[in-house]
């Protein structure tokens, strides 16, 4: 299959769960991008596409979905760029896409008639779908370089290449049901204990003896070794991979509370550039969606509506 329907082909096998659960409508609009409204029902259906297997419940699901509505923004910020610049796919390029996409249906005993009624998608929705593929798949190919694989391999290597970090930690445990006041007095107080410690008023195992309530504590907070991609959390890890060996955090909050981590060790990786084009070529794809989001932002005003959870603007804080 050609790898412009790929997605395509995923987009439509979603099956979308009732939204009234969530006290959602699935033609409310969850924001605006310039005059391009962005339904709940497509932020849903793209939720369902990346958690598939693993659904955030509790706290975690409205940073989640808050997450995937920035993630629908961002690409609908792409095709405004692409009008802008003139990069848009003319008529014939978008003909020809649907018409091989509606072949290689056929070609499945599939009508697309039926696909929309199944999946409860308008034409308009399936017809941005071929548009994004057009415009992101002709982006991609003049992003993703070997220059710049290269250098994102030389910078990042360590959270893809099996690199390990041996780790130790201090942890303030809120109370359940915390305030943000009182996880704000919590990450204060790892303040004054890093300060302790990189003035030398006390060393990090005795300090984690002393103020960490995690069951680590009574080792000095020594953990072991940690991937990038686990144990731990991801909150966790990134600021780990941050440091180098022998340097302390600022606090860190996870959901067990405000860490404030040791790089002990670093253990080298041992797999090159060629074993990971892959990731590489995911994270460059990222990358690259940042950025053109980033600088068509200032230029396609972006409204939030109270129909979908969001961040406030610039930040990754919920707003309220």
């Amino acid at each position: 299959m050609n790898a412009r329907f790929v997605w395509l082909f995923a987009f439509l096998s979603i099956t979308t769960p009732s939204l009234a659960q969530q006290g959602l409508t699935e033609s409310a609009v969850a924001a605006t991008v310039g005059d391009d409204p962005v339904e709940v029902a497509e932020t849903q259906r793209m939720m369902d596409a990346i958690f598939r297997s693993k659904k955030p419940a509790g706290n975690l699901l409205p940073m989640a979905q808050a997450q995937v509505l920035e993630e629908v923004i961002s690409r609908r910020l792409v095709l405004a760029y692409a009008r802008r610049v003139g990069d848009a796919p003319s008529a014939e390029e978008l003909a020809k896409a649907k018409k091989e996409f509606h072949t290689r249906l056929a070609a499945q005993g599939r009508k697309v008639s039926d696909v929309l009624k199944t999946e409860s998608i308008t034409p308009a929705d399936l017809e941005r779908q071929v548009l994004w593929r057009l415009v992101w798949d002709r982006y991609l190919a003049k992003y993703r370089t070997l220059q710049r694989r290269e250098t994102w391999f030389q910078n990042h290597h360590c959270n893809l290449d099996g690199t390990e970090l041996v780790v130790s930690h201090i942890l303030l445990r809120p109370a359940a049901g915390a305030s943000s006041i009182e996880i704000e007095a919590l990450e204060k107080q790892a303040e004054t204990i890093r300060a302790e410690i990189t003035s030398g008023k006390i060393g990090f195992a005795a300090a984690a003896e002393k103020y960490s309530t995690g069951p680590s504590g009574k080792q000095g907070g020594r953990l072991g070794k940690i991937g990038r991609q686990g144990p731990m959390d991801e909150s966790f890890s990134r600021a780990a991979f941050a440091l180098k060996a022998g340097e302390i955090s600022p606090p860190v909050l996870s959901p067990f509370g405000v860490h404030l981590i040791r790089c002990d060790e670093v253990v080298p990786g041992t797999k090159n550039l060629s074993d990971l084009t892959g990731p590489i070529d995911e994270a460059l794809a990222k990358e690259l969606l940042e950025k053109i989001s980033q600088l068509e932002r200032p230029r396609t005003a972006v409204k939030y509506s109270n129909a979908w959870p969001h961040f406030k603007p610039g930040t990754r804080e919920l707003a309220k």
